[in-house]
């Protein structure tokens, strides 16, 4: 199965990054990330590129996947940074409904507007997200790609 991430630019901003979500070319539901900040942990939204995504089982999120590609310095799991070097992991695809929910993850949602009391976000994050474990089913042979 192959996520494919495109990112809107005239949503996005310095409160958040948003965009959306296709499985093999359709449309699947929206996301919501941080705003860009040089990529450092917990504080970045996810850099642009391919990624392998790896099972993971959350202990705030459940059963869900990390994203890992080496190259970009994004890693599965800390275990995973090669000693001596730096790099951020642990980048879920969880639920959650505005950018400052997430820490260097990303959230999905049904679609994005103003929701009170914080802002743009985006709506019914739980049901999207459990609906998107139904669809990744093993979590296995995942790929994604984020423009």
């Amino acid at each position: 199965m192959q996520l494919l991430i495109i990112r809107n630019q005239a949503l996005s901003g310095p409160n958040g990054t948003f965009g959306e979500l296709f499985i093999d070319g359709k449309s699947f539901c929206f996301t919501c990330e941080q705003p860009w900040n040089n990529n450092l942990a917990n504080k970045s939204c996810i850099p642009v590129g391919d990624y392998q995504l790896l099972p993971y089982d959350s202990p705030a999120h459940g059963h869900t996947i990390v994203f890992h590609n080496p190259k970009l310095g994004i890693y599965g799991t800390p275990k995973m940074i090669p000693a001596g070097q730096q790099g951020r992991s642990l980048c879920e695809i969880h639920n959650a409904n505005w950018p400052f929910q997430v820490q260097g993850c990303i959230a999905v949602g049904k679609e994005i507007k103003d929701i009170n009391p914080n802002g743009r976000g985006v709506t019914s994050s739980v049901a999207t997200f459990s609906a998107l474990i139904a669809r990744w089913g093993d979590r296995s042979n995942l790929t994604a790609t984020i423009k």
